[in-house]
């Protein structure tokens, strides 16, 4: 292939791809903008002062973990994946 040639294919695959990023982002955008409902404002708890024992000092966050019997772990899981390809039973010290 002379350079000539190889230079316009170059371009015109440089315009498709562009063209297609472009599209993409911009249907993206397009349907990001219409899924959001026209009032998303946070919606804000009617609770009177004297239901809170204390009042926060700081900003906090509260986590609840629950778990369920039987359960095994994704890392267990993944590993005994990897242990069994490899045939080794792991690092044993």
């Amino acid at each position: 292939m002379n350079p000539e040639r190889a230079t316009s294919w170059y371009r015109r695959m440089s315009m498709v791809y562009a063209l297609g990023t472009w599209t993409l982002l911009g249907s993206a955008f397009y349907f990001v903008q219409k899924k959001k409902p026209p009032g998303n404002e946070v919606e804000q708890k009617d609770v009177s002062t004297s239901e809170i024992p204390e009042s926060p000092k700081q900003f906090y966050v509260e986590t609840i973990v629950t778990y369920k019997e039987d359960v095994v772990p994704y890392t267990t899981k993944i590993l005994e994946y990897l242990k069994s390809w490899t045939g080794s039973s792991g690092s044993e010290s």
